[in-house]
């Protein structure tokens, strides 16, 4: 099968699964804070927060999306002197919806994701979306690209963790029945992405969107 390289050149492999990344992968998000800051002005340090408790919690498993929320907003709750609760529904009813609405408005797939995805079809290699954010189907619709062209669209929340915790794509493994070494993780990240497929000896090509 064909490989879209980060020079965008085509590069001979051989895999039976194929796990894209979705935010900086599968779209160019440059200036993505700065058009979320634009979008919510007075939610800048909810924001703030939110990219503090990422980073704190990068590479943590917790074993299911409830104990991960749980955590993550209680997490959260210690950099904005706020109630977890009210986090919650802000990051599900407000911070993320904003980053689709964001996303359909300003940002376009790019352009070798369509002619890959059909290669890979054509050699029956399974395809995977694992974003490391929610709203992952509301993200790829503003996008227009159409979910069905992969065998699961998921987010590493829902199973429990943040990237690079292996667990996360040993669930993922373990759903698509396949090994490690049959899979290739593709991200725009090492330090994420990269790790997430090194940490269980799967490969990884990086994506350097403009």
């Amino acid at each position: 099968m064909y490989l879209c390289a980060a020079n965008h050149n085509l590069v001979m492999v051989n895999y039976k699964l194929i796990v894209f990344d979705l935010d900086g992968t599968l779209y160019a998000k440059s200036r993505m804070v700065w058009r979320m800051l634009c979008g919510a002005p007075r939610d800048w340090r909810l924001m703030l927060a939110e990219r503090k408790t990422r980073k704190q919690l990068r590479g943590q498993y917790f074993g299911n999306e409830d104990t991960f929320f749980q955590t993550y907003f209680q997490t959260m709750a210690t950099y904005c002197n706020a109630n977890p609760e009210d986090l919650r529904t802000w990051y599900f009813n407000r911070y993320m919806p904003l980053m689709v609405s964001v996303i359909q408005r300003y940002y376009k797939p790019v352009e070798w994701l369509m002619p890959f995805v059909a290669d890979c079809k054509k050699q029956g290699i399974c395809l995977v979306v694992l974003s490391d954010y929610g709203h992952t189907h509301e993200k790829l619709h503003a996008l227009n690209i159409n979910e069905n062209l992969f065998d699961w669209v998921v987010s590493a929340p829902e199973l429990g963790g943040l990237k690079p915790a292996p667990e996360v794509l040993k669930k993922v493994l373990e759903k698509m029945k396949v090994t490690a070494e049959q899979c290739l993780v593709i991200g725009d990240r090492e330090d994420t992405d990269g790790a997430l497929a090194q940490s269980i000896g799967a490969a990884f090509q990086l994506i350097q969107n403009s």
